[in-house]
């Protein structure tokens, strides 16, 4: 299982994938399950999504909803990959272009309130933070995956 925790951590409240990820390091995890936290998702990524078993893309977001988890469909190849950095599901067509495989995946969005410049996250976002890791703890139980020894 693979779990990426992805934004900036200069702009506020886009930082909350990353943090995320900081609170599950700190946790330990249990064995099968990797954490990563990255300023964007870059083609060189493409090779650990494809070794993984699934994985779960966090993210800020701009919305009124609650912290929540929905499965990712990989869109059919309509031409040329972006640049430098990708989207969950154009990562997920370079994994599948480049090593004919893609994994289950699903993305956890994290509701966030500032993303002006600056380290710290709002009242929001360090919520969404707690909720995301409560979505994901779940997700590895429903998944077969044992807590982390303590």
């Amino acid at each position: 299982m693979l779990i990426i925790g992805f934004g900036n951590p200069l702009r506020g409240d886009d930082a909350a994938g990353v943090r995320l990820i900081e609170v599950l390091e700190a946790a330990g995890q249990p064995a099968g399950v990797e954490v990563l936290a990255v300023h964007q998702l870059t083609p060189e990524l493409a090779g650990r999504v494809a070794a993984a078993r699934a994985v779960v893309f966090v993210d800020a977001t701009c919305t009124e909803e609650p912290a929540a988890m929905r499965p990712l469909e990989v869109p059919p190849f309509t031409g040329p990959p972006p640049g430098h950095h990708y989207s969950p599901a154009s990562l997920l067509q370079l994994t599948r272009l480049t090593f004919g495989v893609v994994p289950p995946a699903w993305l956890l969005t994290l509701p966030a309130a500032d993303f002006a410049f600056g380290a710290a996250l709002s009242p929001r976002a360090i919520g969404a933070v707690e909720a995301g890791r409560r979505l994901l703890a779940d997700w590895l139980e429903t998944a077969g995956v044992s807590p982390a020894a303590r």
